[in-house]
């Protein structure tokens, strides 16, 4: 019996600031939902790229986001992306999670140890149901120890990172992220931009660990979704779907 489906978007971001990057977020949130994804990530600042004009504590009301929450609400799939702004409370956040219930959760920025879930409600770290729960890191280094420790320590079935990791530090950096996989018992998906052109080159190669650090899955170069299906019997096992 298949228990739960997850991917990473390998997306390369737009310029133009959040609304030429709207489409291209719904093309893979309707592919995702094709492949009958229940959890979709995106890089870090997939949104908005370098363009912070935008990003403020007003964006959480701004219509352009819409079409990601009916998104997540038709399909019944909870959907991050990666969007700096301010949060109701105007703290600072890195992630925006639209839910199927149809509620926006912002997820916070570091500031310091346990500091960096998404959270509802102030103490409240892991969203999802039981056995399909997550922990969100944000804008956080890969060999943050504190973050998947807490992650574990909260009772996540599954830790979430966002990137834009380039060439130089992608091997150290997988090398964390397996780690913790393994240290913890607990999966690990890791979405990361794929830019060839600028400077430092993201290079994507997006994956998923198993509990054991196992690689589930790894892709490449180019947009991509990487998804990684559990079942009852078999565990976890991957594929790389093309979006385009």
């Amino acid at each position: 019996m298949l228990l739960w489906n997850i991917a990473a978007a390998q997306y390369a971001t737009r310029s133009g600031g959040i609304g030429a990057n709207i489409v291209p977020h719904l093309d893979f949130i309707e592919r995702a939902a094709s492949e009958s994804v229940d959890l979709l990530i995106f890089p870090e600042a997939s949104l908005h790229g370098d363009d912070m004009r935008e990003c403020c504590e007003n964006v959480l009301h701004s219509p352009l986001l819409a079409p990601l929450q009916q998104a997540a609400v038709k399909h019944a799939m909870t959907i991050v992306v990666g969007l700096v702004h301010k949060d109701a409370c105007g703290q600072p956040a890195g992630a925006l999670s639209f839910m199927p219930d149809n509620k926006r959760i912002s997820c916070l920025s570091p500031r310091g140890a346990h500091a960096d879930w998404c959270s509802p409600i102030p103490g409240t770290s892991v969203l999802g149901q039981r056995g399909r729960s997550f922990a969100m890191a944000v804008h956080t280094a890969c060999n943050d120890e504190s973050l998947p420790r807490s992650a574990a320590l909260l009772g996540a079935d599954l830790y979430v990172t966002g990137h834009s990791i380039s060439e130089t530090s992608w091997q150290n950096d997988v090398m964390y992220l397996q780690h913790w996989a393994h240290k913890y018992n607990m999966p690990v998906l890791m979405a990361n931009q794929i830019n060839e052109s600028d400077s430092p080159r993201c290079v994507g190669r997006s994956a998923c660990w198993d509990e054991f650090g196992q690689l589930v899955v790894r892709a490449e170069a180019g947009e991509l979704l990487v998804i990684g299906r559990l079942h009852s019997r078999n565990g976890w096992q991957g594929e790389v779907i093309p979006v385009r």
